[in-house]
C-alpha cells in the first residue's frame, strides 16, 4: 500500500493554561524539507521534533506550527531604564539647544518593552501533541495513497491494453515491411543478377532495425515491476519515477523505429498515459 505525501494533522496535550497545540501540514517534495515555528529559542526541543518528524513522515515539505501556553511563548516587560535614559536625553536637548522633541519622534513602542522568554517548556506535552498530529497526518496520507494507488492501477492497465493493440499491429507490419523491402530492392536492381541468399540477409537486417518486439517486451516487464511497487509499505515514489523514465524511453524508441500511422497514434496515447501517471507519482512517498 503506497502513501501520499499530502496530509494534515492537529494534536493537543495538556489542560487549561498548560495546553500545547501543534498542527502539521505536509505536501510533496523530493526531500524532507521541514519548517518549525513556535520554539525558535529551544534548539534541543527542535532537534527532538525534527528527529521524530523524519522518522514518521520521512519525505515531503513539512510545516510544523506550535502554539505553546501563553507563559511559554514569552512575556512583555517594561524597559524602565531605557525609558528614563531617553527621557533624560530629551530634557538635555531642550535645555541646551532649545529644541523640543516628542518621545514618539525618536523611538517606537518596541523600545519600551522587552520580550522575556520563559525557559520552562513542557517537552512531554509538546512531544505528545506532536505524535497526535503526526498520527492524523499519517492517516490522511494512507487514505490519499489508497486513492492514488487505484488510479495508478487503472492507468497501468490502460497502458497494457494500448501495448497489446500495438503488439498485434506490429506483427502484421513486420510481414508487410519484409515484402516492401523485397519489392523495393528488386526494383532498384532491375534485371541485374541477384544472390537470393544475400538478398534475404539484407532484408532481414532492415526488418530487424525496424522491429519493436524488444521494446514491447521491456515495456511489459516495466509495467509488471511498477505494479509490484504498489504492494510494499515503504517509500517507492523515487523508484517509480525512475521506472517511468525507462518506460518513456522504450515508447520513444518504438515511435522512432516505426513510420506506421496507426502505431504513431498508439505511441501518442501511451505517452499521454505515462505523463498522467508521472503527475500522480510526484505525490507518492
Amino acid at each position: 500500500m503506497i502513501k501520499s505525501m499530502t496530509g494534515f494533522g492537529l494534536g493537543k496535550a495538556g489542560r487549561g493554561e498548560d495546553e500545547v497545540t501543534i498542527t502539521v501540514r505536509a505536501v510533496n517534495s523530493r526531500y524532507l524539507d521541514l519548517k518549525i515555528r513556535g520554539i525558535e529559542q529551544n534548539p534541543v526541543l527542535e532537534a527532538k521534533i525534527r528527529d521524530r518528524v523524519g522518522e514518521v513522515l520521512q519525505r515531503g515539505s513539512i510545516q510544523i506550527n506550535i502554539a505553546l501556553p501563553n507563559g511559554s511563548s514569552g512575556t512583555l516587560v517594561f524597559n524602565r531604564k531605557r525609558f528614563e535614559a531617553i527621557e533624560n536625553i530629551l530634557l538635555m536637548i531642550q535645555r541646551e539647544y532649545g529644541r523640543h522633541l516628542e518621545m514618539g519622534d525618536v523611538f517606537s513602542a518596541n523600545d519600551l518593552f522587552i520580550a522575556k522568554q520563559v525557559e520552562t517548556v513542557n517537552t512531554q506535552y509538546v512531544m505528545k501533541a506532536l505524535n497526535k498530529a503526526l498520527s492524523q497526518t499519517e492517516e490522511m496520507r494512507v487514505a490519499e495513497g489508497a486513492k492514488i494507488q487505484k488510479d495508478l492501477e487503472d492507468r497501468v492497465r490502460n497502458l497494457q491494453n494500448l501495448l497489446d493493440r500495438l503488439k498485434e499491429l506490429a506483427k502484421t507490419i513486420a510481414v508487410e515491411k519484409r515484402e516492401q523491402y523485397q519489392v523495393r530492392i528488386q526494383q532498384l536492381l532491375g534485371k541485374a543478377p541477384v544472390d537470393e541468399n544475400r538478398l534475404a540477409v539484407e532484408i532481414a537486417i532492415l526488418a530487424e532495425k525496424a522491429d519493436i518486439t524488444e521494446e514491447i517486451v521491456r515495456c511489459e516487464s516495466h509495467f509488471h515491476q511498477f505494479l509490484n511497487f504498489l504492494e510494499p509499505e515503504k517509500p517507492v515514489g523515487k523508484r517509480m519515477n525512475f521506472l517511468l523514465q525507462e518506460i518513456g524511453r522504450e515508447i520513444n524508441t518504438i515511435g522512432a523505429k516505426s513510420t506506421n500511422v496507426e502505431i504513431t497514434k498508439l505511441v501518442i496515447d501511451l505517452k499521454d498515459e505515462v505523463e498522467k501517471i508521472r503527475e500522480q507519482v510526484q505525490n507518492v512517498l
